[in-house]
């Protein structure tokens, strides 16, 4: 008989579906880009890495992709779709645990959010151009920045909402300078 803890941790298919190369390197890529994020704050040995929550981030965004792939009948899954549900999956299952409690444990608190705010940003920057913004500019995205990162720490939120609210930075992107015109 099927348990809710033996479907709850089945992840059956997935290794036929993606490979286990596959599998493990987004493994790696999580692990390696949370220890450089530690280092950069000087943080690395107050925090462990969590293997046993990291796998299931990755199993779990390699089932949800699944569906996704199946239910749309697609072969790939836009960069949209795959940064909204790393994040999710991330944020669901917190792989950055604290080990020392100091003097800075308010600013430790939202490590994980803070690890996907900082990969969200990095993809929104798109291909690491250096970028000028005008202080206009700068002022409105900085205010997208400060939202998001509120959002991603107090709000209830999922892999599709993830998904527009990026999708809309990207659309106004696009139509920024045509509706500046518009204004004039």
């Amino acid at each position: 008989m099927n348990t809710i803890e033996k479907i709850y941790t089945n992840y059956d298919g997935l290794l036929e579906e993606f490979s286990e190369e596959v599998i493990q390197s987004r493994y790696a890529v999580f692990y390696e880009e949370i220890e450089e994020f530690a280092k950069s704050l000087g943080i690395r040995e107050k925090i462990q890495i969590s293997e046993s929550l990291l796998s299931h981030a990755v199993l779990d965004y390699f089932t949800d992709i699944s569906r996704l792939k199946h239910f749309h009948q697609a072969k790939h899954i836009n960069s949209l779709k795959v940064i909204s549900y790393e994040t999710y999956w991330l944020l669901r299952r917190k792989p950055i645990q604290i080990l020392v409690e100091d003097e800075t444990s308010d600013a430790m608190a939202f490590l994980n959010e803070k690890f996907v705010f900082s990969r969200i940003t990095k993809y929104l920057m798109g291909d690491g151009k250096r970028v000028i913004l005008s202080p206009e500019t700068k002022k409105g995205f900085l205010n997208y920045l400060d939202s998001l990162f509120y959002y991603l720490k107090y709000r209830n939120y999922d892999a599709e909402m993830l998904e527009m609210m990026l999708m809309g930075f990207k659309a106004g992107v696009l139509v920024a300078d045509d509706l500046k015109e518009q204004e004039s």
